[in-house]
């Protein structure tokens, strides 16, 4: 008797079931016994794994590790593989090594420097500061002949030289000349200079070099210089009124006030040496202000300290006598 088809799938060994995948398996193995580069055979293996891994939503170990990572650090993956390149660049890349802040103060100071002193300035100046120095010391003597040697400037350069960067504050004449040996000079460092200049509010002009007067700050842009122009021209005026009363005993009117306007851009020590002189010379001390007219004319802009501490004491000598 013959067994149905219902008993012949009920009875028995089973059939194994025809394996997933088999066709494709066997179609990778016949490609690649069919190349014959192993390269070509690996690309063959590597395209039916990634599929078979893509088809299942099966994660590769690379992946697997970085959700895991990011799961355990509370960090996204996204965020780990950032910082995972900017840490090894970080190592990767050899830090530049860049100049101590007090060096670049240093050379930012002496560059401010330099564009306020003239060529003959910057050559006196930093020969002076380079042999101090050297010297272990801030201040040394300097006669005309070694500062010649030095800069190459000629005497005359040199003597008005030394009168301006004192006028600048860059140096000061501790002591007279002593013959050969020279003038005792202190010099100051950039640092120093520029606190100096600015707690005195003097400026100067980066273009000219020159000592700017009240008219020509007040006509800057910049907002500090417009400030301090305008408190030195209030000082000027303030201590030239002083001056006048002690060596005129005349007290401050209207026109002096008027006359004043005239002269306002000389410095209250260039008035203060055209009193002495004119007083001296007539030996008479009850004189108006514009009395002095041509005195101011001929003074100029400027004058050495050393001239006008010489003429104060020789008022304070006519005073004795």
């Amino acid at each position: 008797m013959k067994k149905t088809k219902a008993e012949d799938t009920s009875s028995g060994t089973p059939k194994k079931k025809k394996p997933e995948n088999k066709g494709r398996l066997s179609s990778m193995l016949e490609s690649m016994q069919k190349r014959s580069s192993p390269v070509n055979a690996h690309k063959i293996a590597t395209k039916y794994f990634d599929d078979f891994r893509k088809e299942r939503s099966i994660p590769t170990s690379k992946e697997l590790s970085r959700d895991t990572t990011a799961i355990d650090t509370g960090v996204t993956t996204a965020e780990s593989s950032a910082l995972d390149t900017a840490v090894t660049t970080a190592v990767d890349k050899k830090p530049r090594k860049s100049p101590s802040s007090k060096a670049q103060n240093k050379t930012m100071g002496s560059k401010n420097l330099d564009d306020s002193h003239s060529s003959s300035e910057s050559r006196v100046y930093w020969t002076i500061y380079n042999e101090c120095i050297g010297r272990k010391s801030n201040q040394g003597r300097f006669g005309l002949k070694e500062l010649k040697d030095k800069t190459g400037l000629s005497d005359k350069t040199i003597r008005v030289t030394i009168h301006s960067l004192e006028e600048k504050l860059s140096i000061k004449v501790v002591e007279p000349s002593l013959g050969v040996y020279g003038r005792k000079i202190r010099v100051f460092d950039p640092d120093e200079i520029s606190q100096k200049r600015k707690k005195a509010g003097l400026i100067i002009d980066s273009t000219t070099k020159k000592i700017a007067d009240s008219n020509t700050a007040v006509n800057s842009t910049v907002d500090n210089a417009v400030t301090t122009a305008v408190i030195r021209k209030r000082d000027y005026k303030d201590n030239v009124a002083s001056l006048y009363k002690k060596y005129t005993d005349n007290d401050w009117d209207d026109k002096a006030e008027k006359f004043y306007k005239t002269i306002d851009h000389l410095k209250p020590e260039i008035i203060e040496a055209a009193f002495i002189l004119g007083i001296l010379k007539d030996k008479n001390r009850n004189k108006h202000i514009a009395e002095f007219k041509s005195l101011f004319k001929d003074m100029g802009e400027s004058l050495p300290k050393t001239y006008i501490d010489h003429l104060r004491d020789i008022w304070k000598e006519s005073q004795v006598e």
